[in-house]
This record gives C-alpha cells, structure tokens and sequence, in this order.
C-alpha cells in the first residue's frame, strides 16, 4: 500500500509541474471524447429521424400473394417429340391478388422473430369523386386499432378520431381533402379498380410529413375494402412491424421461404436510403477513430518529452532502490489521470453540446405536427460509456511506449550524463 502510494505522488507531483503542458493535453483528450460524442450523437440522430420519416408511413414488412406470372413457350416442357405450342404473350388487365385464409396466416405471421404487430388489409387504387372533381387515391382497408400498431395514425390526426372510424366512415391526407374541397363530415364517392363503389363519410384527417400520404391516401376500415375489391372474406396484405427494423430483410426471407408469399421489407423498398445511412456509419466511425488515435499521438509524445526531461530524476530513484516496474507504474499512472480527467470533462462537453442543440428547434413541416430538433442529437448512456472507455484504452496504450522507455533508463548513465 505505500509503495503505490509513493508511486501515485509521484505521478501527481509530475502533473502538476507540468502545468500549462499537462493542461493542454487534458484539453487535447477532452476535445476528442468531445467530438466524438457529438458526432456519433449527431449523426445518430440524424439516422433516426430518417428513418423515423421513411417507416413512419410504412410497415416494416408487406406481405403479398405472389403474383403469377404466364409461362412462355420456351419453358413448356412437350410431352410429344415435334410438338409446337402456340401462344400470345401479353400484359394482364386488372387482376386482384388476395391471401385466403387469413386468419391462419396471421397466426403464423405472428410466429416469426422479431413480431410485435400484424395487421391484416386491403391495398388497391381508385378515384375519389366530391362534387365536381375526381382524385386518382391509394386505398387503404384495415381494422383501425390494429393498423395504429403498424402505423401510428391516430398520432398524426388533424381532425376527428381515427381509431373510430367505422363502417361508412373514411379518413384521409389533409392536402387530398384540400385538392378536392371538402370538409369534415362532407361525403364522398370512392370507385375502385375493379368498378364498385362506396359513399363514405369523412370522420377523420392526417398528416403525416410523408407526400404520397397526405396527398393521395384514403383510409376505409376493412371490411368495406373487402367490398370495394370483390374480395368477400380475403385479404390482400398483410402490414408487419418488428421491434428491430433492421431485421426486416431477414425476417422477410423467412417469412417467403415458409409461407410462400411474397415478403418485402422497407429496406428492400428504400436501398439508397439504407446504403445512405450504412455510409453516414463508416463516416461517424472514421471520424471518430482518427481523433482518439490523435490524441494518442498527442499523449505520447507529451509523455516522451516528460521522460526526457525527468531522465535525471529517473535515475536517481533507480540508483535509490526504486525498481523498474515502480517507475513504470508512476508513467501508466500519469496517462491514466489525463485520460480520466480529460474523458469526463469530454463527456460533460460533448453531452452538453447534443442537449443545447436539441433545444433549437424548426418549424413544423405540415400541420398538426409538433416543432422538430433543427439538429436532432442522440445521447445514450452506451455512446458516453463506449467514448469515455475508448478513450482511456487509446490513452494507457499511448502511455505505454514512455513508461517503458523511463523504466528502462540505466541509473549509471543518466548520472554519468548519458
């Protein structure tokens, strides 16, 4: 106990007649934890409110019925030698795809890793009519509270209730409400592609932020979809939500492999998107790589200089009885108390900076939504700990290269002058 104690005066009694230098490498340590914080945190937020925007309106997983596709001649095998087979090639006219069954396909839908919402629905186009003017609409049918699982609507709501929209009633984007110039409560004639209509009530208005959303969506509960598409009992997709949204491709490939529909995930549907943000990862993680090792370099070279100078020093406490691994201890010690000091004046600095720029906020983007962060930061409890951490381990290694050099002076000639 007292030999580590005359070891950690020592390495203190070195900081502090280092002053202004030991100061100013603290500052350099600070400055690196600092940044990468506030860049990781930054860059984070940024990621989140990204995908925040681009799932908010979509499901993590649409499952489909595959579509069937004609087979050319070329791939008709001919029971008979010599047989030719005949055929005209050509696009289908309009054909619903549906899922029978339904209720048992939820059920193993629900199975799947990573499921935490199911919603079964109705998709298609149609045209929505109010007076004397007509909109080309994406219809979506779904049981309300089920599809909130999915897609939190009832959150963008401008007016009226989404999660009671019955049968009879709609709900859609406040700029395709605008486009055709109705109101609350007007009615309107919703046709869909396969010619049958419906007149609905509309109960309810949203925005969303997302464009195809708010100008072209029309919400009908399920079952009055199922009418609108001849589907009687059949659905057309199911809308799937994971707790771990980055696991929608793989689950979606097992979900294909065992149900035999077709399975898309968001990440599918958005490539650039993802490769955007994989891109903004590296670019987080290079930055932040290069600013511990430079403070390692800084540490270092610091640390050599103080070798240098105390080479005297060192070597009357050798030729004292100090061993090596004494003097090797109090050098490890002295870059373990600026990466100690200067990460958590580093962390208070980079945490203050995320929390301070949150705080500046934008207009919102549409109606109805709350003012969002102009730069939205992300600050965890693992991003301070990984930086704080990464910083101590880059500061001891960097101490490590003087710490041995002082330990292996030779007392006999340092005295000598050597």
């Amino acid at each position: 106990m007292r030999a580590v104690s005359f070891e950690l005066r020592l390495a203190v009694r070195h900081l502090r007649a280092g002053g202004s230098q030991t100061l100013l490498i603290i500052g350099g340590v600070a400055m690196a934890v600092t940044l990468v914080i506030f860049i990781s945190g930054l860059i984070g937020g940024v990621q989140q409110r990204i995908v925040r925007d681009i799932t908010g309106s979509l499901p993590h997983i649409t499952v489909e019925a595959q579509e069937l596709e004609p087979r050319l001649p070329r791939d008709i095998d001919a029971r008979f030698p010599g047989a030719q087979v005949f055929a005209d090639v050509g696009r289908r006219t309009y054909q619903r795809e549906k899922i029978d069954q339904a209720n048992t396909v939820e059920e193993e839908l629900r199975l799947f890793p990573h499921v935490v919402a199911v919603s079964p629905g109705v998709t298609g186009q149609g045209i929505a009519s109010f007076g004397n003017k007509d909109a080309g609409v994406r219809v979506q049918g779904a049981i309300p509270a089920r599809y909130d699982r999915i897609v939190n609507i009832a959150g963008d709501t401008l007016a009226g209730d989404f999660l009671s929209i019955a049968v009879g009633q709609c709900a859609m984007g406040y700029r395709l409400a605008e486009e055709l110039g109705l109101e609350l409560g007007d009615r309107i004639r919703l046709t869909s592609g396969v010619g049958r209509q419906e007149v609905l009530r509309v109960t309810c208005l949203v925005s969303t932020g997302q464009e195809n959303v708010d100008d072209g969506w029309v919400f009908v509960p399920l079952r009055t979809a199922q009418s609108l598409f001849a589907l009687g009992t059949s659905v057309s997709a199911f809308s799937v939500r994971l707790d771990e949204l980055f696991m929608a491709d793989e689950v979606a490939a097992q979900m294909e492999a065992s149900l035999g529909l077709n399975a898309r995930s968001w990440v599918e549907q958005n490539p650039r998107i993802v490769n955007a943000l994989r891109a903004q990862s590296s670019s987080s993680a290079i930055i932040s790589i290069f600013s511990l090792v430079a403070a390692g370099f800084a540490i270092s070279s610091v640390l050599i200089v103080s070798v240098l100078k105390r080479s005297r020093e060192i070597g009357i406490l050798k030729a004292m009885g100090a061993r090596s691994r004494q003097i090797l201890l109090v050098f490890t010690l002295e870059g373990l108390g600026i990466a100690v000091v200067g990460s958590a004046l580093g962390a208070a600095v980079g945490s203050g900076l995320i929390l301070g720029l949150r705080l500046i906020t934008q207009p919102a983007l549409s109606p109805g939504q709350e003012p969002q962060p102009l730069l939205p930061g992300v600050l965890t409890p693992a991003l301070i700990i990984g930086a704080v951490t990464a910083a101590l381990v880059v500061t001891v290694v960097a101490a490590a290269l003087p710490a041995k050099q002082a330990a292996a002076l030779d007392p006999v000639q340092v005295m000598r002058g050597g």
